[in-house]
């Protein structure tokens, strides 16, 4: 799991200091509203709602192109 912590907010964006000491830029639209300066975020994979829609996907391929 990463986390990244919020070094500023401009022009739409959080900029994110990264745990190695890099920087990301974030969209503020796909972050929780109310974000702040000084904010830690965690970024992980959810595996089971992946597999999920994994699932979903290859049930939808298969009724399509069944012999």
């Amino acid at each position: 799991m990463k986390r990244l912590v919020v070094d500023r907010i401009e022009a739409g964006f959080a900029v994110c200091e990264i745990e190695e000491g890099s920087f990301a830029d974030l969209p503020l639209r796909a972050l929780p509203d109310g974000i702040k300066e000084g904010d830690v975020i965690k970024i992980s994979v959810e595996a089971e709602e992946t597999d999920k829609r994994k699932n979903n996907i290859n049930k939808l391929m298969n009724s399509l192109f069944q012999d």
